[in-house]
């Protein structure tokens, strides 16, 4: 599988204070990882530093094969998508509206939209589950559906990276599950990179084959859950005590 990120020798914080030593990861395409870690372990500044919204400190990031801070906005706007937890709240937007929008890298904002990216529409709210509310008011929608919906877009936007601020973020258990099948489905069969941070630590370990750990002052740790469990990483890490192996 081919590499679309790499940090080298990167550290990660504010005003100059660094939240743990530098790290070295990559991921490769088709790769599916949980970030998981403490409130305020660091979780949300490293996306944002993986995105170049912050500056690292140190080091660098790579993204495929070219630095992140030489690529334009909207080379990385083809590179990379975000589903955040932050959802449109416009009255009037109906969710073929809101998916569409991820063809705007491509075609830019005031394009119309051809053939085949409208046929990419269909195609991908079907494999989200949602194509029967395409002219449904995204406001008007359950938090599980809206989530689908922006799951739909990012795929829409075809970038070969998908970030993932807590997904499973104000679900019921049942949408939970089903939205954490969705994602495994997407990096298996759509051979998307996804990264995502998430609180489900239960969910996370029966669904998500590689682990990111983090915790203030302690190196970034990559493993499986077995491995990482095995380790007592996630206990040590997180502060939790008697994880079932």
């Amino acid at each position: 599988m081919n590499e679309v990120l790499r940090t080298n020798g990167l550290v990660i914080g504010y005003e100059g204070k660094a939240l743990f030593p530098a790290m070295d990861v990559a991921l490769k395409q088709g790769d599916h990882v949980a970030l998981i870690g403490a409130n305020g372990s660091g979780k949300t500044t490293l996306f944002k530093t993986l995105t170049g919204h912050l500056k690292p400190l140190q080091g660098s990031v790579t993204l495929c094969g070219k630095p992140l801070e030489d690529h334009s906005a909207n080379e990385r706007a083809k590179l990379f998508s975000l589903v955040l937890t932050e959802k449109p709240d416009d009255l009037f937007l109906k969710v073929y509206d809101i998916v569409a929008a991820g063809r705007y890298p491509h075609s830019g904002l005031m394009a119309r939209i051809p053939k085949q990216d409208e046929e990419m529409i269909q195609e991908k709210l079907q494999l989200t589950g949602v194509l029967h509310l395409i002219d449904r008011d995204f406001v008007s929608l359950s938090d599980g559906e809206k989530q689908k919906v922006m799951i739909a877009k990012a795929l829409v936007q075809d970038t070969p990276i998908i970030y993932m601020d807590e997904p499973t973020a104000f679900l019921d258990y049942p949408s939970k599950v089903e939205l954490m099948q969705l994602i495994r489905k997407i990096a298996e069969e759509e051979h998307k990179t996804i990264l995502y941070s998430s609180h489900d630590l239960e969910l996370i370990l029966k669904h998500c084959p590689l682990l990111w750990v983090v915790a203030k002052g302690k190196p970034l740790t990559v493993g499986s859950p077995k491995e990482l469990l095995e380790r007592h990483i996630i206990e040590h890490y997180l502060s939790i005590d008697n994880l079932p192996l």
